[in-house]
């Protein structure tokens, strides 16, 4: 995973700390130092970024997931592209992925409470739903593009500790629109 970031400043971010490495980019904690808060910047694979499609497809991912607005999608606050690359910044979930989640339980043996397990499913089904009323298909759930935000409050009735939300929207497709496919890329 590359930490060269780490520490430094890109634009009005500032890259605190690695938070995971994917296919197609890697995805750091930073701070946005012109609005005060702390973000999720995706800087995309240099191999990738050169390419018109790969770009296309980015920019269409980007003004595409920023319209959204639903408790369980990422929100996306800004796309651009800097002497490191190009990037996307988007809200940071704190609570880690739900892949992560159910591997620390298989170690211990125990399997996901089955009131978590619901909930999580009727959380997406819900953000798959205003998606695609909104002609939008994600492509690519999984448990690794799931992650798990830590709520701020007590959990209500029916409520686990957290709300799943649904993330990397990388290989959207718009209905009844382009598809950019980038063949042996997820």
């Amino acid at each position: 995973m590359n930490t060269d970031l780490i520490g430094k400043q890109v634009g009005h971010y500032r890259v605190d700390a690695l938070l995971g490495d994917g296919g197609m980019g890697t995805v750091y904690r930073a701070h946005d130092l012109n609005l005060g808060r702390t973000v999720a910047i995706k800087f995309m694979h240099a191999q990738f970024a050169h390419l018109p499609e790969f770009r296309a497809r980015l920019t269409n991912e980007a003004q595409t997931v920023a319209r959204l607005d639903h408790p369980s999608i990422v929100k996306i606050f800004d796309f651009g592209e800097s002497s490191e690359g190009l990037y996307i910044a988007m809200e940071y979930v704190d609570g880690g992925s739900l892949r992560a989640h159910l591997g620390r339980l298989q170690k211990r043996g125990v399997f996901l409470p089955l009131q978590q397990s619901l909930q999580i499913g009727v959380q997406m089904a819900d953000a798959l739903d205003y998606a695609h009323q909104r002609g939008l298909i994600h492509r690519d759930v999984k448990p690794g593009n799931i992650i798990l935000k830590k709520l701020d409050r007590p959990p209500e009735e029916g409520d686990g500790p957290f709300r799943a939300v649904l993330t990397d929207f990388g290989l959207v497709k718009v209905l009844e629109g382009e598809r950019l496919t980038l063949t042996g890329t997820t």
